[in-house]
């Protein structure tokens, strides 16, 4: 069943949040995904360019200093439909939180707390890459530092073009094995982090 507009009753194009008929700015329903938040199809493999020129154009519209004389309901709208694209732009344009996501909405949780990393190769390469930041850390080794952020950083962009694989067509039917990659980004991303801490901590010497 289509979308009506509250105010005059016109069906609603994507995103649901304006009429285009009348202008009226719709309430915010808790059950839209983050996809149709931004009126793209469900996918991983987004376009980032096209994301954000709609959550651009969206949050222009739908800012609340435009809607500053409005009255209360309308003031609250455009706070919810706001907050709720700031999200949609935060999760959907990374890698790693955007599979996530796509996950979730399948019912899987690959990175909760209760989830244990099995893979004894991943366990194994997260002690040597953790082993040899200690190691050029220590030696105050900047070009050691550059060498093993350009193997995290390739091996980041490998576990994404897997994931683009495996996250294809949704929903996956590949969890277990997207959920194995998905830990890896993880702790990849995390590993990036710790290596710019670690060069601010070389340069600060």
């Amino acid at each position: 069943m289509a979308e009506v507009c509250i105010q005059c009753g016109a069906e609603l194009n994507a995103p649901p949040a304006l009429c285009h008929s009348c202008g009226a700015i719709q309430p915010f329903r808790a059950e839209l995904s983050l996809f149709d938040v931004v009126g793209l199809p469900e996918s991983y493999d987004l376009d980032l360019q096209a994301l954000r020129s709609q959550v651009l154009q969206l949050q222009k519209t739908l800012h609340p200093d435009r809607f500053a004389q409005a009255d209360a309901t309308t003031r609250r709208f455009s706070l919810e439909w706001s907050t709720r694209l700031n999200e949609a732009l935060a999760v959907l344009r990374d890698p790693l939180k955007r599979a996530d996501y796509v996950l979730q909405r399948q019912g899987i949780d690959a990175l909760g707390e209760q989830v244990k990393v099995a893979d004894p190769s991943l366990l194994m390469t997260q002690m040597i890459y953790r082993e040899r930041l200690e190691e050029v850390l220590a030696g105050r080794d900047q070009n050691g530092l550059d060498n093993l952020r350009g193997e995290v950083e390739d091996a980041s962009s490998k576990a994404v073009n897997k994931l683009h694989i495996l996250l294809k067509k949704l929903p996956c039917e590949q969890v277990d094995e997207a959920g194995s990659v998905l830990r890896e980004l993880q702790f990849l991303d995390k590993l990036l982090v710790e290596i710019d801490r670690g060069e601010e901590s070389l340069q600060n010497l």
